[in-house]
Protein backbone atom coordinates (compact mmCIF):
# COMPACT_ATOMS: atom_id res chain seq x y z
CA UNK A 1 0.00 0.00 0.00
CA UNK A 2 3.12 2.46 0.86
CA UNK A 3 4.27 1.99 -2.46
CA UNK A 4 1.28 2.96 -4.44
CA UNK A 5 0.85 6.03 -2.19
CA UNK A 6 4.81 7.04 -2.92
CA UNK A 7 4.44 6.02 -6.78
CA UNK A 8 1.02 8.89 -6.46
CA UNK A 9 3.44 11.48 -5.13
CA UNK A 10 5.87 11.01 -7.41
CA UNK A 11 4.04 11.32 -10.71
CA UNK A 12 1.67 14.39 -8.84
CA UNK A 13 5.28 15.83 -8.43
CA UNK A 14 6.77 14.94 -12.12
CA UNK A 15 2.84 16.53 -13.35
CA UNK A 16 3.71 19.43 -11.02
CA UNK A 17 7.21 19.96 -13.10
CA UNK A 18 6.22 19.70 -16.70
CA UNK A 19 3.38 21.61 -16.42
CA UNK A 20 5.39 24.66 -14.37
CA UNK A 21 7.90 24.10 -17.03
CA UNK A 22 5.46 24.74 -20.43
CA UNK A 23 4.01 27.39 -18.57
CA UNK A 24 7.35 29.16 -18.33
CA UNK A 25 8.16 28.39 -21.73
CA UNK A 26 4.50 30.17 -22.89
CA UNK A 27 5.55 33.07 -21.19
CA UNK A 28 9.29 33.48 -22.90
CA UNK A 29 9.11 36.53 -25.10
CA UNK A 30 6.28 38.02 -23.66
CA UNK A 31 5.64 41.91 -23.66
CA UNK A 32 3.76 43.77 -21.27
CA UNK A 33 1.24 44.46 -23.82
CA UNK A 34 0.71 40.39 -24.02
CA UNK A 35 1.94 39.95 -27.37
CA UNK A 36 4.63 37.97 -28.91
CA UNK A 37 7.90 38.91 -30.46
CA UNK A 38 7.81 38.89 -33.88
CA UNK A 39 7.04 34.75 -33.74
CA UNK A 40 3.28 35.43 -33.59
CA UNK A 41 2.71 37.62 -36.12
CA UNK A 42 1.08 36.65 -39.40
CA UNK A 43 1.33 38.57 -42.87
CA UNK A 44 -2.91 38.28 -44.17
CA UNK A 45 -4.98 39.59 -46.95
CA UNK A 46 -8.29 40.04 -46.91
CA UNK A 47 -11.65 41.90 -47.51
CA UNK A 48 -12.81 44.18 -44.95
CA UNK A 49 -16.56 44.10 -43.93
CA UNK A 50 -17.38 45.89 -41.31
CA UNK A 51 -16.65 47.76 -38.33
CA UNK A 52 -18.51 47.19 -35.05
CA UNK A 53 -17.49 50.41 -32.69
CA UNK A 54 -19.50 49.12 -29.72
CA UNK A 55 -17.15 46.04 -29.97
CA UNK A 56 -14.24 47.27 -31.11
CA UNK A 57 -13.36 44.92 -33.55
CA UNK A 58 -13.60 44.74 -37.61
CA UNK A 59 -15.45 41.95 -39.66
CA UNK A 60 -12.88 40.69 -41.94
CA UNK A 61 -12.76 38.09 -44.70
CA UNK A 62 -9.33 36.64 -44.92
CA UNK A 63 -6.81 34.08 -47.10
CA UNK A 64 -5.66 31.24 -45.45
CA UNK A 65 -2.71 31.52 -43.01
CA UNK A 66 -0.57 28.01 -43.67
CA UNK A 67 -0.61 25.94 -40.52
CA UNK A 68 -2.54 28.27 -38.47
CA UNK A 69 -6.23 28.25 -40.17
CA UNK A 70 -7.99 28.45 -42.83
CA UNK A 71 -9.76 31.15 -45.37
CA UNK A 72 -12.65 32.42 -43.14
CA UNK A 73 -15.01 35.28 -42.60
CA UNK A 74 -14.40 36.18 -38.51
CA UNK A 75 -14.25 39.10 -35.99
CA UNK A 76 -10.89 40.92 -35.45
CA UNK A 77 -10.52 43.00 -32.40
CA UNK A 78 -7.96 46.26 -33.06
CA UNK A 79 -5.06 46.11 -30.52
CA UNK A 80 -5.79 49.27 -28.05
CA UNK A 81 -4.97 52.95 -29.63
CA UNK A 82 -4.87 51.46 -33.02
CA UNK A 83 -6.78 53.76 -34.97
CA UNK A 84 -8.99 51.87 -38.00
CA UNK A 85 -7.84 53.46 -41.53
CA UNK A 86 -10.59 54.89 -43.55
CA UNK A 87 -12.15 51.56 -45.53
CA UNK A 88 -15.41 50.76 -47.15
CA UNK A 89 -16.74 47.31 -46.84
CA UNK A 90 -15.61 45.40 -50.06
CA UNK A 91 -11.90 46.98 -49.99
CA UNK A 92 -8.76 44.70 -50.11
CA UNK A 93 -5.94 45.34 -47.06
CA UNK A 94 -3.06 44.04 -45.99
CA UNK A 95 -2.76 43.08 -42.22
CA UNK A 96 -1.28 41.48 -39.31
CA UNK A 97 -2.66 38.41 -37.47
CA UNK A 98 -2.16 37.98 -34.39
CA UNK A 99 -3.87 36.67 -31.25
CA UNK A 100 -3.82 36.92 -27.37
CA UNK A 101 -5.19 34.17 -24.66
CA UNK A 102 -7.22 36.33 -22.64
CA UNK A 103 -10.46 34.94 -21.60
CA UNK A 104 -9.89 32.46 -24.40
CA UNK A 105 -8.08 33.29 -27.48
CA UNK A 106 -9.04 36.71 -29.43
CA UNK A 107 -7.21 37.37 -32.51
CA UNK A 108 -6.90 41.08 -33.57
CA UNK A 109 -5.17 42.74 -37.15
CA UNK A 110 -3.02 45.64 -36.95
CA UNK A 111 -1.12 47.72 -38.88
CA UNK A 112 -4.19 48.21 -41.82
CA UNK A 113 -3.36 48.75 -45.28
CA UNK A 114 -5.25 49.18 -48.32
CA UNK A 115 -4.38 47.08 -51.72
CA UNK A 116 -5.02 48.07 -55.04
CA UNK A 117 -8.21 47.67 -56.02
CA UNK A 118 -7.56 44.92 -58.47
CA UNK A 119 -5.30 42.69 -56.16
CA UNK A 120 -6.65 39.78 -56.67
CA UNK A 121 -7.58 37.51 -53.35
CA UNK A 122 -7.35 33.39 -52.51
CA UNK A 123 -10.78 32.99 -51.22
CA UNK A 124 -12.75 29.92 -51.44
CA UNK A 125 -15.72 30.36 -53.88
CA UNK A 126 -18.24 29.62 -50.55
CA UNK A 127 -16.40 32.40 -48.85
CA UNK A 128 -17.33 34.64 -51.60
CA UNK A 129 -20.88 33.63 -52.00
CA UNK A 130 -21.12 34.18 -48.55
CA UNK A 131 -19.51 37.64 -48.14
CA UNK A 132 -21.28 38.50 -51.92
CA UNK A 133 -17.74 39.86 -52.64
Amino acid sequence: MKSKAILALLVTAILSVSVQADQGHHDHGHHGDGSQEGAGYHEVRGIFLGFDEDQGRITMAHEAVPGVMMAMRMYLHLPEGEALPDLAPGDKVAFQLFSRVEAGQRWYAKDLEPLPAGTELTLPDELREAIGH
